[in-house]
């Protein structure tokens, strides 16, 4: 039997509770106002609770898409509002130019006519020997975007007498059709100086190349594009059959050739221009045997994935006299191969590093250091650079620079323009600034207003830039390609 104090005790310890109880209810309560929790309303009388997820992820993306295009508008103004008064550029008309206005409605050239005619009714012609190399290379290129360069129009372009073959695709053409063009052409007494087939690998083996017999022999330009069928044994017969006489020599989009082909290239000591592209196979030590090939002035190794900078380095310490590098699409080369091209190829006058992200601005100091008489450089989509770089090549090759093409860079800005327009106004005539957002109308329409040989500027994905650059600048011969409002496209500014 409980007693009176067991009873009272008992009723102290539940008013305790009940009180703490209230105390922890008031404190939630109190917490709950001071941070609320993230609460979205979707519409009248509506609400769900904030979860973690995807979902969640994707809606606060969603919901902040205005908030960060009012944000990039606000730097855009504030970028433009910081700039100097010095740097503000006026156009020099308000009048819109016909040329941009009106472009699909520009009637064609007469030789532009001539050749879509051509093109049209290309399996009518008779002949095209009247035509000069380059107006049937014009026709060419045509019949083969329209897709109708086959065994059929082959004569048309391969006849006896023809001192230069320029055929931009091959992949329509069997191996008999092409042997027996070839061999009636070098039935002439004129000799064939000229060989170029793009996208070759059909009518292009071993095999053929045996048969053809004298009949390049006394080709200097050879050039085979796509010849995914080619081994050693076919690249030994055109390097027995063309040489002492050639002088440039291209292979592209071959995996079969092995270091014996390289080895065999390397015995052509008077060839001046090499070009090996897209030869995943070849390694440092496959192509150790170029460095023996002292007459080389243009050397193009494209998208060649197995090089390392320590052979870059090696293989250009031995080959001073390059005048021209394109190491393009080298994506995992980095700033060692750099700086050994400008350490050792003082000469060099053409670069092509695009689609090396890997390399920074470091390395182009010694262009400033050096002075070399760059006159084209492509950087196109180095992701890395920024005003810097284009800085130490627009000071140290002030003289020369004529192209320079920095597509998808986006640390370029304005800078890059002052620079070029301070130091290379007097040459300048092919800009690409294409994807660079940072450039401005007031940093183009200074360059414009300065570099007055100009004859080029790219502008791709630049909406940004408005008509009152198109309109107003003052260079007339100046060409502005891949802006919307030369496509016919509308663009809100």
């Amino acid at each position: 039997m409980r007693t009176r104090s067991t009873r009272e005790h008992d009723a102290t310890d539940a008013r305790i509770e009940v009180q703490s109880s209230s105390e922890t209810a008031e404190n939630e309560e109190q917490s709950a106002i001071d941070n609320p929790r993230p609460i979205r309303v979707f519409g009248a009388g509506r609400q769900s609770v904030s979860w973690p997820g995807y979902m969640q992820t994707a809606q606060q993306l969603a919901d902040n898409r205005l908030a960060a295009q009012l944000a990039r508008e606000k730097e855009l103004i504030d970028r433009n509002t910081s700039s100097t008064e010095s740097n503000t550029w006026i156009p020099h008309r308000k009048k819109p130019r016909t040329a941009m206005h009106f472009q699909n409605t520009v009637l064609p050239s007469l030789r532009e006519l001539a050749v879509q005619v051509l093109t049209q009714y290309i399996e009518q012609m008779p002949t095209l020997e009247y035509l000069d190399a380059s107006a049937r290379h014009r026709v060419a290129y045509q019949v083969a975007k329209m897709r109708k360069f086959d065994s059929i129009v082959l004569p048309l372009f391969v006849f006896p007498g023809v001192t230069e073959i320029d055929l931009p695709d091959c992949s329509s053409i069997d191996e008999a059709s092409f042997l027996e063009a070839l061999k009636c052409s070098s039935a002439s007494k004129l000799t064939l100086t000229v060989l170029r087939l793009n996208f070759c690998g059909r009518c292009i083996s071993d095999q053929v190349l045996m048969e053809l017999g004298n009949a390049i022999q006394s080709v200097e330009i050879l050039s085979l594009q796509g010849c995914y069928r080619l081994s050693d044994s076919g690249c030994e017969t055109l390097v027995r059959q063309s040489a002492p006489s050639i002088k440039e020599f291209e292979l592209s989009c071959n995996q079969r050739i092995t270091k014996k082909s390289v080895e065999f290239m390397s015995e052509l000591q008077h060839l001046y221009s090499l070009t090996l592209s897209e030869c995943p196979q070849l390694t440092d030590d496959d192509l150790f045997p170029l460095c023996t090939m002292r007459a080389l002035e243009q050397l193009k190794l494209e998208q060649m994935v197995k090089l390392s900078d320590n052979f870059v380095s090696t293989f250009l310490e031995k080959l001073p006299n390059l005048k021209q590098i394109s190491l393009s699409r080298c994506s995992q080369l980095k700033d060692d191969s750099v700086r050994a091209i400008f350490t050792h190829c003082r000469g060099l006058q053409r670069l092509d590093l695009s689609d090396m992200p890997l390399i920074s601005d470091d390395p182009f100091a010694l262009v400033r250091e050096l002075g070399h008489p760059l006159v084209y450089v492509d950087l196109q989509r180095c992701i890395h650079l920024s005003d810097l770089a284009f800085e130490h090549i627009a000071f140290g090759a002030s003289k020369y620079l004529e192209s320079v093409k920095m597509s998808s860079i986006t640390g370029v800005t304005d800078a890059t323009l002052q620079a070029l327009q301070l130091y290379c106004s007097k040459n300048l005539t092919t800009l690409d600034v294409s994807f660079c957002r940072k450039i401005t109308e007031d940093g183009l329409g200074n360059l414009t207003d300065h570099c007055e040989k100009l004859q080029e500027l790219s502008l791709w994905g630049c909406t940004h830039i408005t008509s009152s650059f198109l309109n107003g600048h003052k260079l007339d011969n100046l060409t502005i390609t891949g802006h919307p409002l030369l496509t016919g496209l509308s663009v809100r500014h």
